[in-house]
């Protein structure tokens, strides 16, 4: 069983999927701490950020909302004119809670690029690190976890071998945005 795990990004990058695409069970990360100027409400297309504003505050995934869903969408779809039908597509993602709407946009997306993987989320846990990331590699029965190459600078994979889950990283990638693979 390959298993995989993430935050979930706001409009992700093609590379996301191929990981998704790579496994039997990836795990979308809604009980972790959000991560100021990452990737979970912005992402960046052609050199350009497009941005869904999120209230301040450093609440976990869960409970992090958007502070104006609706118009901050409707500017990122006017900003992409040609991709605006893809992303009416996603019209029906956009609410106030940002895992709830993050959620919906990779489900559709992957949906789109006829990605069947079983997308799951995370149960809360006093679990950090690399400890955190084997439990929930053990607790979908993983013998194998894949990883992004970030992975390589703070996995513990000792840990996870002791465990017996081989860790393998994701190395090639296409590097162009979903949104011109659609």
């Amino acid at each position: 069983m390959r298993v995989s795990i993430h935050q979930p990004n706001f409009v992700p990058w093609y590379p996301f999927f191929q990981k998704i695409k790579e496994v039997d069970v990836f795990v979308i990360l809604k009980e972790c701490q959000f991560e100021k100027n990452g990737y979970q409400n912005r992402f960046n297309f052609n050199d350009k950020w497009y941005t869904m504003s999120v209230k301040k505050g450093l609440e976990s995934m869960r409970d992090k909302v958007y502070i104006d869903p609706k118009n901050n969408w409707d500017k990122i779809k006017n900003s992409l004119p040609k991709y605006k039908s893809i992303l009416n597509e996603m019209d029906k993602c956009i609410v106030e809670n940002l895992t709830t709407t993050n959620f919906c946009i990779i489900s559709n997306f992957c949906e789109m690029l006829d990605i069947d993987t079983e997308l799951k989320v995370d149960q809360p846990t006093d679990l950090v690190s690399t400890e955190r990331l084997l439990d929930i590699c053990k607790s979908w029965g993983a013998t194998e976890y894949l990883s992004g190459i970030g992975g390589k600078d703070y996995l513990d994979v000792k840990l996870f071998n002791d465990n017996g889950i081989k860790v393998v990283f994701q190395e090639d990638m296409d590097r162009r945005h979903t949104l011109e693979l659609l």
